[in-house]
């Protein structure tokens, strides 16, 4: 999904402002059926990352392009840009761990999964589900290295193993922040974080600070 946010309409009480470009890719984590809200990302888009603000946006499909590998020296990023002539929904939150807003029509047949707790993620086997191009909804093997409970929104250390999803990214690139992370069938978290030095290494939000 791309999404635009329109900067003069953030409540700015405190001074927020967004940080970047208001034009980005980000996947979508989840949708939930019967309210049709959403959540993406697994970060927040303004400066102060601590910040919870109010925000204008607009999300459209994306004209998937293509992906440029990440490397030990830079972070890859998914090439696609925004159709503006298919409009999705709009955003109206955006949090430290992700933005939320609703569709208003769905384009894909969708499978209903379980959520975990925080509680019930370990460290071991898991798997990344990712559809590049809209075509197919697949699955990636990782490995979780690490559990933090404390931190704000880095809490899963997770490690691609997968050598498809390696040869085809390089690992985790730019556009991939919110993709759903799984455990034993059951959605535990959304990737929003890589490390810098190494793209097979990223982090995720658990999904209990989404829901």
């Amino acid at each position: 999904m791309g999404f635009e946010i329109d900067n003069e309409n953030v409540n700015n009480r405190l001074g927020e402002a967004i940080a970047t470009s208001s034009k980005k890719i980000g996947t979508v984590t989840f949708i939930k059926e019967d309210t049709k809200e959403f959540v993406a990302l697994g970060h927040s888009t303004i400066k102060d990352k601590n910040k919870s603000i109010q925000v204008t946006g607009t999300c459209y499909d994306v004209n998937f392009e293509g992906i440029n590998k990440g490397t030990f020296e830079e972070t890859g990023n998914i090439i696609a840009s925004l159709n503006k002539t298919s409009e999705l929904g709009h955003i109206y939150y955006d949090k430290v761990c992700g933005i939320f807003g609703t569709v208003e029509r769905i384009e894909n047949n969708y499978e209903e999964v379980e959520t975990a707790c925080w509680y019930e993620v370990k460290k071991g086997s898991a798997n990344l589900l990712l559809s590049f191009d809209d075509k197919e909804l697949k699955s990636y093997d990782v490995e979780i290295t690490n559990i933090d409970y404390i931190n704000q929104n880095k809490n899963i250390k997770v490690k691609i193993i997968d050598p498809n999803l390696l040869f085809e990214t390089g690992g985790v690139v730019q556009g991939m922040s919110g993709t759903p992370l799984m455990q034993n069938g059951k959605l535990i978290g959304a990737i929003n974080y890589v490390n810098a030095d190494d793209p097979s290494v990223a982090y995720a939000v658990f999904v209990d600070k989404l829901l």
